[in-house]
């Protein structure tokens, strides 16, 4: 770890449709901030209106950084992003900015905050490790990885199955511990994050999924999908694979109304949101912020501000 100081940042995560750009413009405004995104599929040009990108407008509100900055064919991962991530911050916080990460694919924020280890465990090896540990208790798992690796252990909360289980399979494999691998991939900037977790009840928002993706279509998501294939992008590139373009790009090519499959993308929409509470469940030290509830917003941005200090954007 640099031995420089360390840079505190806020990191504003949630499912998809839970109002993640909003608080992150109120926040950039009242602290002086600038936001980097955090989204696996806003990185790519091109794809704007399905993957809900800021508006022109928000984006003129406060700095954006890695938003089309690759072309939908390019390859991206967590540990690239990453290191894009960390230079963003660096630079953000040099010039006295606050750094605001925003975002919701939850590997990304891991990747940053806490490192990855880029570790390939073959498929058949992989599963012997975990035939061997999945009958165990998580108790029992924790207990294991206590004793092969405190100082990972001690970075774990006891009932946080996920990431006892992955430690416990980078020892088994590299007879390694997995606190020294995680290690390895040293940053040049110390990172300390205040977390948000925005959510609403499952009713809610699986109304406001509906809505926005059927407001996504009447935008024009369609006509984009069919402008990235006139261009050349393959169905099959990187970019493509985002939510809802392979279901539309493949109703096009087959010659049908595109709006065919607007309840297809609204039902994927919600399983996808499902999916990311559930990831952001287990997020250490995250606070969970009801947009719904009145007051929750302001509060959200009164614990970020006082985490950051006054002297932030003063």
């Amino acid at each position: 770890m640099s031995d420089q100081a360390t840079v505190r940042c806020v990191a504003v995560m949630g499912a998809t449709a839970t109002g993640k750009t909003a608080l992150a413009l109120a926040l950039a405004e009242r602290v002086g901030g600038e936001i980097v995104s955090m989204d696996s599929r806003q990185v790519y040009r091109g794809l704007d209106i399905g993957t809900g990108k800021p508006t022109p407008e928000e984006r003129a509100r406060a700095p954006h950084h890695l938003i089309d900055i690759l072309d939908p064919r390019e390859p991206t991962s967590a540990g690239n992003h990453a290191r894009l991530a960390e230079g963003a911050v660096r630079d953000i916080a040099a010039r006295g900015r606050a750094p605001l990460l925003v975002g919701g694919t939850g590997l990304y924020f891991r990747a940053l905050l806490e490192g990855i280890v880029d570790v390939a465990i073959p498929a058949e090896a992989l599963a012997g490790i975990r035939a061997e540990l999945s009958p165990r208790s998580t108790e029992a798992l924790y207990a294991q990885l206590r004793a092969a690796d405190p100082a990972r252990a001690a970075a774990l909360a006891p009932g946080d199955r996920v990431r006892i289980a992955r430690a416990l399979e980078l020892i088994a494999w590299t007879g390694e511990r997995a606190s020294d691998l995680y290690e390895r991939p040293r940053r040049t900037v110390a990172l300390s994050a205040i977390k948000f977790v925005l959510t609403m009840p499952r009713s809610r928002l699986r109304e406001t999924i509906a809505a926005r993706t059927r407001a996504m279509f009447a935008a024009g998501w369609p006509e984009e999908v069919r402008a990235l294939l006139a261009a050349g992008v393959s169905p099959e590139a990187p970019g493509m694979r985002s939510l809802g373009y392979p279901e539309i790009a493949e109703t096009i090519t087959a010659g049908r109304p595109a709006a065919e499959v607007e309840d297809a993308v609204i039902t994927r929409t919600r399983q996808y949101a499902k999916r990311q509470e559930t990831f952001f469940r287990a997020e250490p030290g995250a606070r969970w912020v009801d947009v719904t509830q009145t007051g929750a917003r302001s509060a959200a941005i009164a614990a970020a501000e006082a985490f950051l200090g006054e002297s932030i954007g003063t």
